[in-house]
């Protein structure tokens, strides 16, 4: 299924994770919301620090302090697994499309109940409307 606008923006913002991966932290300051790992020394390894940032505006400043800083680092987009992905990042799927058919089935059950009470509280439209299938069955 398509993804719109709306469903992207979910993702990004409640999903998705930017790792940052670097030899060694950046000397300004970082944001607050900055996760620091620090990565187990192995032979193989090239980086030693991990930095997970969520919000865009914290990685745009993450990302210039260590350009300022000419440090090597490389970044990953990692999907986080909270709770609540299945209800607005379903595999395959469209939460918006899901939402909006949800509300025209309630739209139309609604006006399916609606009419069905204003039929039956007249009396009058309940007698014609008897007559007028009487009158289709006889037919």
């Amino acid at each position: 299924m398509q993804l719109t606008k709306f469903d992207r923006w979910l993702r990004e913002k409640f999903i998705y994770r930017t790792h940052i991966y670097t030899m060694r932290l950046p000397e300004s300051a970082l944001p607050a919301q900055v996760l620091i790992e620090e990565l187990e020394e192995a032979p193989a390894r090239r980086y030693r620090y991990r930095l997970v940032v969520n919000a865009k505006q914290d990685l745009e400043t993450l990302l210039a302090a260590l350009r300022e800083g000419n440090q090597t680092f490389t970044t990953r987009i990692v999907e986080a697994n909270p709770w609540y992905k299945p209800i607005i990042a379903p595999k395959g799927k469209s939460f918006f499309f899901r939402i909006f058919w949800w509300a025209v089935i309630v739209v139309l059950v609604s006006a399916a109940l609606l009419l069905g009470y204003m039929v039956l509280s007249n009396e009058e439209l309940k007698a014609e409307i008897i007559e007028s299938l009487r009158v289709m069955m006889d037919g």
